[in-house]
């Protein structure tokens, strides 16, 4: 998708206009491949504070659907989370070099969450007779999968080993972030 594409894809006019959890779900999620450089456009325009918000809330939503014996994963996402948010929150205007920086960041973590990885799945058969089934699905999927189990009562397992090889840069938070982040736990 070029960034016209892209904009049309999640129904704005431009950059500035994303600011709802779907869209940000949308440009994450999309099974359609993101130009790097529409992506870069895109981050250029949006508020920044705002797209952090939405990577926090995504990020927490996709987590909260994690099952309970995934910590590793937990852990690496909000990782991840923390690097993206931080890196977006400190953006200047004076210096577009961050702007390419979240931009690599966002696409690689993109790339790895929806296409990169084989996470194995076991779909548990507990009627009568029934034979499990095991497939391959990405992080993204399986994250839907096992969210859906939740639901329906379905009983799956998870190998999301493989995906657990990712490489954090760094991430930037600032005190307030940290304090704020530290305030969460304790909540839970």
């Amino acid at each position: 998708m070029n960034y016209y594409e892209l904009t049309e894809y999640l129904e704005i006019e431009d950059g500035s206009q994303l600011h709802y959890f779907e869209e940000m779900a949308d440009l994450i999620e999309s099974d359609e491949h993101i130009d790097h450089d529409a992506l870069q456009t895109l981050f250029s325009e949006v508020d920044r504070d705002i797209a952090a918000s939405l990577l926090d809330d995504y990020f927490n939503d996709i987590t909260s659907g994690l099952p309970e014996e995934q910590s590793e994963l937990f852990s690496l996402l909000d990782q991840i989370r923390m690097e993206l948010t931080g890196i977006i929150r400190n953006i200047s205007e004076d210096d577009p070099e961050p702007f390419l920086h979240f931009t690599d960041r966002f696409y690689r973590f993109r790339n790895w969450y929806v296409y990169d990885t084989e996470v194995s799945v076991l779909e548990r058969d507990v009627s009568d007779g029934g034979s499990d089934r095991e497939y391959i699905q990405s992080v993204r999927d399986a994250i839907a999968t096992a969210r859906a189990g939740k639901i329906s009562g379905d009983e799956y397992a998870f190998d999301f080993s493989t995906a657990l090889d990712y490489d954090i840069d760094y991430y930037a938070m600032s005190f307030s972030d940290l304090i704020d982040s530290s305030d969460e736990i304790d909540e839970e």
